[in-house]
């Protein structure tokens, strides 16, 4: 009896298990699919004053879910945006709160330890914005005994602390939410410098209207490959979503997409060419 009961109890266990991993079943079955993204990524994924997602992470993303919806066989899908930040996107996938994340998450093995990821979207790479009156010389030995706003739940996190290690620099780390509560208090005075990936930090030195007298460090402390976050083990999704891009890659729409949001920055780099050029997979 007892060994029924086991049985029983581990089949309900595999079910719910099965239908919980199973987005695709559950976008069929609703018609609804359920995109995380950041407010206040500029430009790559962000709110606007009336709340509509945009960015270049976004653009991707809605390719993306056309995509989905046209594998799921749902022919007016429904997508639901959900605001996430960096210390929850991870478990929103996860335990299925949504089912993709559109931001500037990296594709990371320990990540990959919960969820999956898409092929790479963009290649970026953690650096350091300060004052030109904290770090003269645009280097992690000007921020012994300073203060450095990190936003939670990111790689820069783990990059800031070992490039600060092997230069043997003792500074303050002071956790913040988001990337643009770091820009906040790095203009406001609270802290002497902000980490994120680079072009995160011109893209809040954009969006905020800028500020006098900073300055991004050249020294690149990571290697940050963006990449679409999905659920772990979901095949058909990641098929649909990596099938999605390759068509955007392919078809040469990524370099009108890439204008729209990037365009400040410059060119693409030869290796973000390389990259699209390398995940342009044929049919």
């Amino acid at each position: 009896m007892k060994a029924v009961r086991l049985i029983a109890a581990v089949s309900l266990l595999v079910a719910g298990t099965g239908a919980f991993a199973d987005a695709m079943s559950d976008i069929k079955r609703t018609g609804v699919i359920r995109a995380g993204y950041a407010e206040a990524s500029v430009p790559f994924s962000f709110a606007t004053k009336e709340g509509v997602p945009q960015g270049y992470s976004i653009e991707l993303c809605k390719r993306a879910i056309a995509g989905i919806a046209k594998a799921a066989g749902v022919a007016s899908p429904k997508t639901e945006w959900v605001v996430l930040t960096p210390a929850t996107r991870v478990d929103a996938v996860a335990s299925g709160k949504v089912h993709l994340e559109c931001s500037t998450t990296s594709a990371t093995l320990g990540r990959r330890e919960k969820v999956d990821f898409s092929i790479p979207i963009y290649l970026d790479a953690a650096s350091i914005m300060s004052r030109r009156s904290s770090a003269p010389k645009g280097q992690l030995s000007d921020l012994q005994g300073k203060k450095i706003a990190v936003a939670r739940g990111t790689t820069t996190l783990t990059a800031v602390e070992r490039g600060l290690a092997r230069r043997f620099v003792k500074a303050q780390i002071v956790p913040v939410a988001t990337v643009a509560d770091g820009f906040d208090m790095l203009k406001a005075g609270k802290v002497d410098a902000l980490a994120s990936d680079r072009t995160h930090l011109v893209g809040s030195f954009i969006g905020a209207g800028g500020a006098e007298g900073l300055m991004v460090f050249p020294e690149a402390l990571s290697y940050e490959p963006y990449a679409i976050m999905l659920p772990r083990g979901d095949a058909a999704l990641r098929l649909a979503v990596d099938r999605s891009l390759a068509e955007v890659f392919r078809g040469g729409d990524i370099e009108q997409i890439y204008k729209d949001w990037l365009a400040p920055l410059g060119d693409p780099s030869p290796a973000l060419i390389a990259l699209y050029l390398m995940n342009a997979l044929p049919e």
